[in-house]
């Protein structure tokens, strides 16, 4: 290996750990962990991204290889992982799911190397926590009724606000739909 690919793929592994700290995501968290110790042992997760170390710290590589992955879930294309992703009806369980995910980064690299080249807009309703905390205030405050019109790039998500689980300092609003997972949820009034 040359010195120059093996500080491309120490770049990626720290990268990788970087962005798995700052996941709420117990599934991505876990699998992005096993992506970096599979980097810095040149496996399979090596292989997906190597040449992406020069790549800009706030371009989420991360994130991106494991949209890349959920794209292939979500297509039918990795059915081993279905068992595992909540929003196809699996169970969150990143030591169960590493298995199936390094056997897919060995059959489908050229496709996850592709998806993870692109861009990725993210649109996480975790930034919607900030509309709970002044829509609560306004209800408070005047007893009307909200209503909301979303103009950006956000697809819709923060109009479904009041779907969400929201977890700080201890404190709960909403009910999980999927345990060990803060995303959609049944609101509970």
């Amino acid at each position: 290996m040359t010195p120059r690919l093996a500080e491309d793929l120490a770049r990626v592994h720290r990268r990788l750990l970087r962005q798995a700290r700052s996941m709420s995501s117990p599934l991505y968290t876990g699998l992005l962990e096993r992506c970096a110790e599979d980097v810095a042992a040149h496996g399979p997760a090596a292989t997906v991204l190597r040449g992406h170390g020069a790549d800009p710290p706030d371009s989420a590589l991360g994130l991106r290889l494991m949209a890349a992955v959920h794209r292939l879930v979500l297509d039918g294309r990795a059915p081993q992982l279905v068992p595992y992703y909540p929003s196809v009806g699996g169970r969150a369980d990143p030591a169960a799911a590493w298995p199936a995910l390094v056997a897919l980064l060995e059959e489908r690299a050229e496709d996850l190397r592709e998806l993870v080249s692109r861009a990725l807009q993210t649109n996480e309703v975790g930034r919607s926590q900030a509309l709970l905390c002044g829509f609560l205030v306004v209800s408070a405050r005047t007893g009307l009724p909200l209503r909301l019109l979303e103009v950006g790039a956000s697809a819709g998500l923060n109009l479904r606000w009041d779907h969400f689980h929201y977890k700080a300092r201890g404190r709960r609003r909403g009910e999980p739909l999927f345990s060990g997972e803060a995303v959609l949820v049944r609101w509970s009034a």
